[in-house]
Parts: structure tokens; sequence; C-alpha cells
């Protein structure tokens, strides 16, 4: 956490708050969202980006510090007990760090660390803007351009899109695609036209595309709520979407487990998805008895952020596993599981909070003891890949539930090594 001087800190943090307020994604301020089933609160998580100075050694979109990496592109596609491992992994370095420039651990409630980790999953719901160059390119090898025009170049076909360069994120036009799909790929079909598949960022390029090229004239940027997964959540289930995919979009055998189609995706790639699969959807629904479910206003973005958290909340975890990560990562050699003296606390009778982001937060919060006490011994620092931090913290669990009530024996004290 590098200190900046003041002015250059004050134009940094406005520059970032500006991001935050993403208005160059056609997005309104992140507002206080609706209760959510959905561990941490990202309106309180950027507070706390601010106010303990992570934005001087991390940036979100490119503002902000270089020190560490940009958080806002490592955050998708990892559960939050997944995004806590790859903070603590970072841990030494970052303690170097702070220590280097005098500044002070920064400490957090498991709340707190929710909050944080919650935010900056939340930010990667947001693409930049995509190509115009790409996606003009896209409209017309995609086809397209033979059914609609964009600033008066192109078939008539269909509507022409111009109406939806008031958007800078391409969710309204793919709710538009997603409405009117079924009608759309009747006429493909008929035209012996081949319905058109996204993949990658192609659907924001080709917003971009429309956003350059459109003749519509007096047009401000029209601003979407932040999406809320609660709400999408509920939408999942109103618009019937749980027959096919399951409450949690886990799968069934009617539909795949959304969780495996969805985890690296952004925003306008999860709309591309949808989009590629919409034909199939609509024949095997139609199969079934059901309708072809609208989406209105804002809804498919909350729907998506519903998808796009799924994989953000997992639980549960494997405590053999864990067990045996507790030897391999050499938790052994500092801590206790059983009432031998160590120089760690008994994890048997740990207070911290028997859970994946309790362990993190614990673990977090004694960082520079355990660096030092790492370094003085010689212990490798132990990294957490993939759902490692949840099976230890599952192993932790069912450790304390069985050892036997007794007084914890208190840990063998020695001087921490101090790093110069």
């Amino acid at each position: 956490m590098d200190p900046t001087p003041s002015g250059r800190a004050s134009r940094g943090v406005a520059s970032v708050v500006r991001l935050l307020m993403l208005t160059s994604l056609g997005v309104a301020p992140l507002a206080a969202q609706t209760p959510s089933p959905f561990a941490g609160d990202p309106t309180a998580g950027r507070s706390l980006f601010l106010q303990r100075g992570c934005l001087h050694c991390h940036s979100i979109w490119g503002s902000g510090g270089t020190l560490g990496p940009d958080l806002a592109i490592v955050g998708a596609g990892r559960s939050m007990q997944q995004l806590a491992g790859m903070f603590w992994n970072h841990t030494p370095r970052m303690i170097e760090t702070v220590r280097r420039r005098g500044v002070k651990w920064p400490t957090f409630t498991e709340e707190e660390l929710a909050n944080l980790i919650s935010y900056v999953y939340y930010v990667k719901l947001f693409d930049e803007p995509g190509d115009p160059a790409l996606g003009a390119r896209w409209f017309r090898e995609k086809r397209c351009v033979e059914c609609h025009s964009v600033g008066g170049k192109g078939e008539k076909v269909g509507p022409a899109l111009d109406q939806y360069a008031n958007y800078i994120a391409p969710i309204m036009l793919a709710e538009g695609m997603w409405n009117h799909g079924p009608r759309m790929q009747y006429k493909q079909v008929s035209r012996g036209v081949a319905i058109p598949t996204f993949a990658g960022r192609e659907m924001a390029d080709i917003q971009a595309y429309i956003r350059q090229t459109s003749s519509l004239r007096g047009r401000k940027v029209r601003f979407l709520l932040p999406p809320q997964p609660a709400k999408g959540q509920q939408l999942f289930g109103a618009k019937k979407c749980v027959r096919c995919h399951g409450p949690e979009g886990r799968g069934t055998s009617y539909g795949p487990d959304l969780r495996t189609a969805t985890l690296p995706l952004r925003v306008s790639e999860i709309a591309g998805v949808l989009w590629n699969h919409s034909f199939q959807m609509s024949s095997a629904m139609q199969a079934r008895g059901f309708s072809f479910p609208r989406f209105e206003g804002a809804e498919m973005a909350d729907v998506i952020a519903f998808l796009y958290y799924v994989r953000f909340n997992e639980t549960g975890g494997n405590s053999i596993v864990g067990a045996t990560l507790f030897e391999s990562k050499g938790c052994t050699q500092c801590h206790s599981r059983g009432g031998e003296k160590s120089i760690g606390p008994d994890l048997s009778h740990s207070k911290a909070p028997p859970t994946s982001l309790g362990l993190a937060t614990a673990m977090w919060n004694h960082g520079p003891a355990m660096y030092d006490r790492a370094t003085t011994r010689k212990i490798e620092w132990p990294g957490f890949e993939k759902d490692e931090m949840r099976d230890l913290a599952e192993y932790l669990r069912d450790l304390a539930t069985r050892a036997p009530a007794r007084k914890a024996i208190p840990p063998v004290t020695s001087p921490p090594a101090r790093l110069p």
C-alpha cells in the first residue's frame, strides 16, 4: 500500500470513484442492494476498499495502484472461498510491502471480509466497452446486416437497431434479441440463413459498433440500475427457468448445470451463451408445453447477475481432503489438533468461526505473526488453490466438533522475527 502525495491520491480516489459509478458502462451508481441470499454486501465492500487503502496497491479496471493485480480482472469465476485463498497466497508480498512503507496491516471482521470480496466479485459483472471495428466485422460475418440496419446501412427485414445506441453495455440488445428470438430464428431458418452464435466478447463489440454507427440524434446514455442477483434468483423461478435448470441453476435431466456454462464469463459473454442456446431451448419448451419466457426492463440483467453469482456462494467441503491438506500444507509444523504443545494455537479449540471465510479472516488478521514465525523456522508459506480453503475449513469444523471439551493448551511463545 504505497502512500502517495495528497494531490495525486485525491485525484486517484476521485478517478476510482468516478469509475465505480460505472457511468462509462451505462450503469447507474452502485446503490444499496435489496437483502440478498448471497454473502457479502458489495456496496459496503466498496467503502472498505477505499477506507482501508486497498486503492494504493490495487486497481479496479485500471484505476488505482499497480503494485498488486487489477482486482476487477481476477475476480470472476471464483467462489468466495477461492478468492479468500487467492488473497492469502499473496499475503507474504503484501506484508513486506506494507512494512517497507510503514503502513499498518489492515484487519477485518468476517463480515467485512465478506463485503470486500463480494465487491471484488461484483465489479467484474461490468464489461469494459467492446471494439466497434470488430463489431462491424461480426455484424457483417454473422449476417446480421441481412436483416437489420444501423445508421441506415443494412436491410429492413427486421427492425433498425439504432435505438440500442443509448446503451453502452449490451444487456438491452441481448434482451431484445432474446424476446424476439423464436420469431427471428423461424425467419432465419425459412430463408436458409444460419442462426448466428456468439463467442467471447463479440456481443459487446457489436454493441460498440451500434453506438458508433447509429444515426440516433440527441441521444443520452440511459443508465441501468446495477443488476441484483437476489432479484435475478426470484425471476429465475418466476420465469420457470427452474423447470429445466433447477432452483439453483445446477441442472436437471432437461437442462445443463449453469454453473459450468457461465463459470468464467463476463456479462456480455453470458448473454451470448443464453442466445446461443435459445433456439434449442425454445424448441424444447414448446415440446413440453411451456411458453418461452420474456424479459422486461432490466430483468435479463438481474437473471444474468444471479447466474454470475451461482458459483460465488458455493458451500460445503471435503473433510477427508482437508485432513490431507492439513498435513501437506505444513500446518502441523505450527498447529496441534489434539492438545499437544505447539507454536500456534490448538486448532481443535480455535475461536475462529467454523466457516471457510471465518478461517480466512483469522488467517488474514494473524498473517504478519504467522509470516514471521514461518520465516524464522524456514517453513514454506502454504498456498491454496481451487477449493482447498473450503476443504480445510470443513476438516477443522469436524475436528472442533469431535474434540472433547477441555482447556486449550497455550501455544509455545517465541520472539517473532521481523524482516528488515
